[in-house]
Parts: C-alpha cells; structure tokens; sequence
C-alpha cells in the first residue's frame, strides 16, 4: 500500500513538470537540472509577507498647533497579500509614552488616521506618534512620526468694559477695564490715552485687568494692548466723552478709605485724637478733589456707630469732626457733630483742591476700652446741587 502512495505522488509530481524543464549538461556531466512549474513551486514554497512599513506624519486638525484643536496621526496601510490590517499608535509626549491605541480591520490600501484629543494638550507639549503595522503573521517595526510643540499663535482677544463709547460721562472718575478670553496666558496689558506713552494695567485675576488714569474733560481716545505668553499681541481702542459741565474727581487718602480709628486705652475719654490725627502735625485724614469748568459741594456723613473687633457699640453721638481747606494741621477749627446725614464741609470748590480733617472722640466710664472704627461716605456734587 505504501508503495502505491509513493508511485501516486511520483506520477503526480512528474505530470507537473513539462518537457523542456529536464536537461543534462554537455560535458557528459550526470547532473540533472530540474526547473519547477509555478504550481509546483506554489505546492513547496507558499508563505505569507508582512506589511510594508508605515511613514506616519502628525499635524494638528486645524493647521495651528493650538492647544484647542486636535492632534492627527495620519498613515499609509499596504500589505503585499492580505486584505485588512491592525495598526497600533503609542502617542508620545516629551519623550514619554502616554498611551497606545490599538485598531483593527483597516482596510489594505487605504490612508488611516489616529485622533489625539484637544483636552490632553497644553502650552509647550512636544507630541509624537509611533506606527506598527500587522497581519496576524507577520509586524513592522515601530516607525516614528515626526514631533509637534503645542504652541500659540492666536491674538488675545480684548473687550472693553470700560469706558463706554455710547456714555457722555459726567465724572473724571472712571476706571479703565478690560477682559481678555479666558484661555489666554496673557502676561501683560497696557492702555494709552490720547497717544501718550503706554501705561501698564493691574491684574485683577487671569483674564481682567484695569488702570486709574488721570485725564480732563472733553473727547478721548484710548488704546489697549495685550501680550501673551507666546508674544503675540491683542489690540483694541474706543474713544469717549468727559462732559464740561461735570468734570470732577475724588479721590481719599489711605486712612479715610480704611475708616477713622480711635484707640480707647483709657476711660473716660474727652476729645481723644483719632490715630490719623497725628496731633499737632498734618492729618492723614484728606480728600482730593478736582473740578473742571464747574464748582463742587463736598459732604460727608457717617455710615452708623462705631464698633470694637468684638463687637463694642460707641454711639455716633461722642464723635467730632473739623476741617481745614488750607491748613493740613487743622488747627484752631471748631469741631461739628457727626451724623448720619449729609453735612456740607465745602462749598463751591475750583480746580484742584484738598480738603483736611481731623476727628475726636467722646466716651463714658463704663464704655469698654478698645480700637473703634467708623466708616464714612463722601459725595461731591455740582454746587448748589443735593448730594
């Protein structure tokens, strides 16, 4: 039986083989050369090839190499003999490999591409994919793409708050504020009024800034810039109007905007100097006021009774007041009453004027010892107006 099996395939084997593919070598060489039909080559020598081995290239989605937009990793898949392939891609950032993400059944022949998230980015990020290619046989090596650094190239985008384009204004004291996108690493704003040099912004947090310019009445026309952390430069400008008839500015030194304070060591007490009086010298208790092409009324009134850190009660009552247009140690003047309603303190003000004050306090015996605090509003007013 086995030799009927052998005879089988040797027939088999020389039906295969035509002709012309047996020769013997002149010479009288006994050497015979057999050259096998493709079938028969095809029956000994099958095997399967891997794929060719991939160029992946990484860009952003949009082009920008912006932190906002997505990251693809885009491939090319081509196999000599098989019709679907898998593809893994190990995303890499700074050198270090975050992540692989493995695909299967991709279709030979086409172009692939692996989608990075915009929420895994940030300012700075250098990015880089790697592609390996496999059959089920056989796989490619890991073929690298080249890196991408994240970067920004956008303009930081600036709204004015204020001022107002469509305001007539009827105060000198108007801030200067902007917002700026809050994804924005800016590192500074600046503002010019009127073409003169540029004057830089305070930050209030990451995306608003604001400055106190000095400027008159009339017509206006302010700049801002912004500078990002990748220097590129937002712009933007608006003008504005001060009306005349109402041109007028104040402003309060340090001590009157903390609140006038009385440090009660001993008791009773009679007329004891607030600690912004200084004494006989020159008060730090003032107010600025500046008035274009109009006179001002200033008033003043306090804004209830004193109190002590735990809550000690003084009545309005014990608390004196005087004021000097042109003596900053305020000395001789007759002292007033405070209240809680406006009292006039300066009448039909010019220019640039300063308004000093000193306050006094009254207290009881049985009054607890302690540092009292009073908070007080200002209101200047056209003259002859109602504050």
């Amino acid at each position: 039986m086995k030799g009927g099996v052998l005879f089988l395939l040797s027939f088999f084997l020389i039906s295969l083989i035509s002709a012309d593919v047996i020769s013997v070598n002149s010479g009288g060489s006994e050497n015979v050369v057999v050259t096998a039909s493709a079938e028969i080559e095809g029956f000994f020598f099958s095997f399967n090839r891997g794929p060719f081995l991939p160029s992946p290239v990484l860009t952003s989605v949009n082009g920008r190499n912006e932190s906002d937009t997505d990251l693809n990793c885009s491939f090319s898949v081509a196999d000599p003999d098989d019709s679907t392939l898998n593809a893994s891609v190990k995303w890499i950032k700074d050198s270090v490999l975050q992540f692989t993400l493995n695909y299967s059944e991709i279709s030979n022949g086409t172009d692939y591409g692996s989608i990075l998230d915009s929420s895994n980015l940030t300012l700075g990020d250098v990015w880089q994919c790697s592609v390996q290619l496999n059959d089920n046989y056989n796989s490619t090596e890991w073929a690298n793409s080249n890196t991408l650094e994240i970067i920004d190239i956008s303009s930081p985008n600036i709204t004015i708050v204020s001022p107002n384009s469509s305001v007539n204004y009827t105060t000198l004291n108007i801030d200067f504020n902007i917002s700026v996108y809050e994804n924005e690493n800016v590192s500074t704003c600046l503002y010019s009024l009127d073409y003169d040099p540029n004057v830089t912004m305070s930050r209030f947090n990451d995306s608003y800034f604001f400055g106190e310019p000095s400027f008159g009445s009339g017509n206006h026309f302010i700049e801002f810039y912004c500078n990002d952390t990748s220097s590129n430069w937002g712009y933007n400008s608006t003008n504005f109007t001060v009306l005349d008839e109402a041109a007028i500015s104040v402003s309060l030194s340090d001590n009157l905007i903390t609140g006038v304070e009385w440090n009660v060591e001993y008791l009773p007490i009679d007329d004891l100097d607030a600690t912004g009086n200084n004494l006989e010298y020159a008060t730090s208790y003032y107010i600025n006021i500046s008035a274009i092409n109009t006179n001002v009324d200033l008033y003043v009134k306090a804004d209830g009774d004193l109190f002590t850190a735990y809550s000690d009660q003084l009545r309005l009552g014990n608390e004196t007041y005087a004021v000097s247009l042109v003596d900053a140690n305020v000395t001789g003047i007759a002292k007033t009453q405070m209240t809680t309603n406006y009292v006039l303190i300066a009448d039909a003000i010019s220019g640039d004027s300063v308004i000093y004050m000193k306050f006094y306090l009254d207290a009881p015996s049985n009054q607890p010892a302690g540092t009292y605090t009073n908070a007080l509003s200002f209101k200047a007013v056209r003259d002859g107006q109602a504050p």
